[in-house]
Parts: C-alpha cells; sequence; structure tokens
C-alpha cells in the first residue's frame, strides 16, 4: 500500500510539473518597444478633431509587440513552442486607442497597417533570417500540437488564450496583422539564436516613428535532444514519423533498430554516431511521375541522413498489390538508379538492402527506364518499354518473385 501511494505522488508530482511548465503567461511573450520621437498617444491625439478620433486612417501602431510564435495553416492557430528552421516566427502588432482610459489591442483592420515598413538590426543570427513582412493571418487559438501520431491534435493553452482575450482583445476567428520573420532552412542539429532590434516606421498617418523593439527568437527543431530525454537515443527507437524533423543523440556503441510510422526499419551500429538530423516522408513526385505515366510509384523520401557504418534499411511497400515490385534510388540530379543487391521479401512486404545514408527512394510496378531522367539535349522524349512478368527476384531492381 505504502509503495502504491508513494507511486500515486510521484506521479501527480510528474503530472504537477508538466502543467506549470506548459503554461505560458501572456507577459512573457510582450515586448515593448521605444518610440523614437512620436509616441502612440501623441499620434492619437494629433487626429482628435471636434472633440472626436478621425479613424479613417486607422489607429496608431502602439509599443506592444507579443511573439514570437509558430502558426499550423492547416488549423489556423498559433503555437507557443519554439520556432523550426524553414519556418517562420510571427510577432502580434498592437494598435492605441481610447476607450474610457489608455488601451491596447490586437489590429484587424488594414487602414492601421498601410505603408507600415519593419527592418531589423541583427547582433545574433543574421544568417538565419531570410526574409520580414507584415502580414494577415487567422488565429483561432494558442496552444502546442502534442501527439506526432495526430497531427490534429491541439492542445489549447487557455491561460494564455485567456489573457490574449482580456489584455488585448482577441476573438477566435478572426484575422490579425503580424510582423513574420522567415527562419532560413538548415540541416544543423543544434539550435540558434536570433537577437536584434525590430523597428517599426509609417509615414502614412497615423504615422509611426521607427519604434525600437529587442527581440530573441530561439530556433530549434520541434523534437530535439534539448527538449526530450526520448531523443538521446540509448538502443531502438520508435517511431519516427514522417513529415517531421529530429535532432538525435546517440548514447550507445551498439546496434540499434530505428523504426518509422510507415512500417519502415533501419538498422545500424551507431557506435561513435555523431548527432544526426532525420526526416523522411512519402510525398508524391510529380516530376519523376512525369516521366513514368504508365507506372504506378511510390515514394519514400529520407533527408540523406548519414551513418558512420552502413546498416540494413527495410522498405516496407505495405498494402500495395502489385505483380512486380522494382526498386529505385532518386539521385540528388533527380536522375534514378538500381539500388545494388536490394531484395523484395514477399513474406514482410518490403525491400531489404545495405546503404550508410537514407536518401530517397521509389517503388513501381513495373520496370523503369532510367535513361528517361538522365539530362539530355537530344530528346525530351518519354521511353517507356513494357516488360513481361518477372519469376525470379532480380537482385538489381528488386522484382518481385
Amino acid at each position: 500500500m505504502k509503495k502504491f501511494l508513494a507511486m500515486l505522488l510521484a506521479v501527480s508530482m510528474v503530472a504537477s510539473m508538466s502543467a506549470v511548465s506548459f503554461a505560458v503567461s501572456g507577459s512573457s511573450r510582450t515586448l515593448t518597444g521605444t518610440p523614437d520621437k512620436t509616441t502612440p498617444a501623441d499620434a492619437y491625439a494629433s487626429m482628435i478633431k471636434d472633440g472626436k478620433y478621425d479613424d479613417d486612417d486607422g489607429y496608431p501602431i502602439d509599443t506592444t509587440l507579443i511573439g514570437p510564435f509558430g502558426y499550423n495553416s492547416d488549423d489556423k492557430n498559433l503555437t507557443i513552442d519554439s520556432v523550426e528552421y524553414g519556418k517562420t516566427a510571427y510577432f502580434l502588432l498592437t494598435e492605441y486607442y481610447l476607450d474610457s482610459g489608455e488601451e491596447t489591442r490586437l489590429v484587424t483592420q488594414s487602414e492601421s497597417t498601410d505603408k507600415l515598413k519593419v527592418k531589423g538590426d541583427w547582433e545574433e543570427g543574421k544568417s538565419l533570417v531570410d526574409g520580414m513582412a507584415i502580414t494577415k493571418k487567422k488565429v483561432n487559438g494558442f496552444g502546442v500540437y502534442d501527439d506526432l501520431d495526430d497531427k490534429d491534435n491541439f492542445t489549447e493553452d487557455a491561460d494564455f488564450t485567456s489573457d490574449m482575450a482580456n489584455d488585448y482583445g482577441f476573438v477566435s476567428g478572426k484575422y490579425y496583422y503580424m510582423v513574420a520573420i522567415t527562419v532560413e532552412d538548415s540541416s544543423s542539429t543544434s539550435d540558434a539564436d536570433i537577437i536584434g532590434t525590430l523597428t517599426l516606421s509609417k509615414s502614412k498617418k497615423p504615422k509611426a516613428d521607427d519604434i525600437d523593439f529587442d527581440v530573441a527568437i530561439n530556433v530549434d527543431w520541434e523534437q530535439s535532444y534539448r527538449k526530450t530525454e526520448d531523443l538521446t537515443i540509448e538502443g531502438d527507437y520508435d517511431p519516427i514519423y514522417s513529415e517531421t524533423y529530429y535532432a538525435l543523440k546517440f548514447d550507445c556503441d551498439e546496434e540499434i533498430e530505428l523504426g518509422f510510422n510507415d512500417d519502415s526499419t533501419f538498422t545500424v551500429d551507431v557506435s561513435g554516431q555523431p548527432k544526426t538530423l532525420l526526416y523522411f516522408d512519402t510525398d508524391f513526385n510529380s516530376s519523376i511521375a512525369a516521366k513514368y505515366p504508365l507506372a504506378e510509384l511510390n515514394f519514400w523520401n529520407g533527408n540523406g541522413a548519414k551513418f558512420n557504418r552502413t546498416g540494413e534499411m527495410f522498405l516496407s511497400i505495405g498494402d500495395e498489390d502489385y505483380d512486380n515490385y522494382y526498386l529505385y534510388q532518386i539521385n540528388s540530379d533527380g536522375s534514378l538508379s538500381e539500388v545494388a543487391n536490394a531484395e523484395y521479401d514477399d513474406a514482410d512486404e518490403g525491400f531489404y538492402f545495405k546503404t550508410r545514408t537514407l536518401g530517397s527512394y521509389v517503388v513501381s510496378d513495373m520496370e523503369l527506364d532510367t535513361s528517361a531522367t538522365e539530362s539530355s539535349d537530344e530528346s525530351d522524349d518519354i521511353v517507356v518499354t513494357p516488360v513481361d512478368p518477372v519469376t525470379p527476384v532480380n537482385p538489381g531492381t528488386g522484382a518481385r518473385a
């Protein structure tokens, strides 16, 4: 009984700690800017006529910026976890207006941001900034996506959403104006910081006279060993979900199996393996498919993750019901080549082959003319040669027995 109570208490403490770490207050993401000369209150006062504010040109941009956030374009949610490489960091703009006292609210109308310009002066991470712009996004809520098995499983941070509603007039489902900072893509396993000053200026009334904001953006992979202990690999690990980058750290000197959520696996000795960025998806490659219009094609696209030692890749075919299976590697120039020593296993329903690099592959129901993907100035014609069903397994192309 005592052991049970102790276990229950431990679980309760872990749950409590998780809840605390998840909560993000509105104030923790609020940046206070400094105007060069004219304050938003001055700009507001200058547009009062006959005791009434002239809002035809919108309201003055205020000295509060809220962020950074990520954004899920499918569900229209702002995310409060880290900003990933290759993605965009968003900062919500606010405007100044008077309604029975000094007020700050989120910007929803284009008049307030018309001719608004943004520039950056970066002390750190300048090379990571790919561009900046003022943009408008629909926002349904604030929170995190905490279930990779169900990418639609959004957990809203109710406290944060409540703060945004009470302090800045947030209403779910409306469009809001933001500063968007696009982050360069990367193959690094390390995190990085973008630190500097954002300056907002607007020559059209109501003017914004160089409002400076000190910003700091931590850029990291959502699935990183720095954030999740499980990604410091000490043995077999699965599943690795598609369309997700993993920054892995290996803390073992033995052969392990990495399992992917499409039932493919990679078995390799990771002794001395450095930190590795791993990614795959099964997106359809239309440019390759256009060269083989008669073939049924399925793709497995890795990011070229390299390992110290040669391992065994098992590429699952899944429930595809072809008379024959042929496996090809997609090279960096878009050409195809046979996968050396690839063998199809009818019982396991997939190909086995040796490799050190998790590249990109295509499975076809017919033999493909690999010269059709090679660069040539002579002809752009597509050559497709029908073949009869193959009885034995061909180690070069991987035809199914």
